[in-house]
């Protein structure tokens, strides 16, 4: 399961990561690239190298096909940071996070923030991987 974005038609106006960051008391789950109307959040790729080269087994797969980040197995060793080719971990005092695509709002029936946030529609879920 990912979120895929349509650059294209994109206006990058990157409201879909200050609803992320409001929504997450300030901290951004995801990230977009002005120049490259480019919005970066987990795509729970094939490799799941942010799962496999976790030592504790913090970083695990949800049901739902999102890698998530349990913070109390977390010692913020950096390692899912390295490992993660889109960058999307993030050590934030000395805890792992990342994008979880809301896993928590999915269980709800709901959309992720970013996705709810862009009325122009810019923003899908897609079930399957990325490459």
């Amino acid at each position: 399961m990912y979120i895929e974005q349509n650059r294209e038609a994109c206006r990058g106006c990157a409201v879909c990561v200050a609803a992320c960051r409001k929504k997450h008391n300030g901290v951004a789950m995801s990230t977009f690239r002005r120049g490259m109307n480019e919005f970066i959040n987990c795509t729970a790729c094939r490799d799941l190298s942010c799962i496999r080269v976790c030592p504790t087994g913090a970083m695990e797969m949800h049901f739902l096909g999102v890698p998530v980040v349990d913070v109390e197995a977390c010692v913020g060793c950096g390692k899912c940071v390295d490992a993660c080719r889109n960058h999307v971990p993030k050590l934030i005092d000395g805890k792992a996070v990342k994008c979880d695509m809301c896993v928590d709002r999915q269980l709800q029936g709901k959309k992720p923030y970013c996705i709810t946030a862009c009325k122009r529609g810019r923003l899908k879920m897609i079930d399957g991987v990325v490459g």
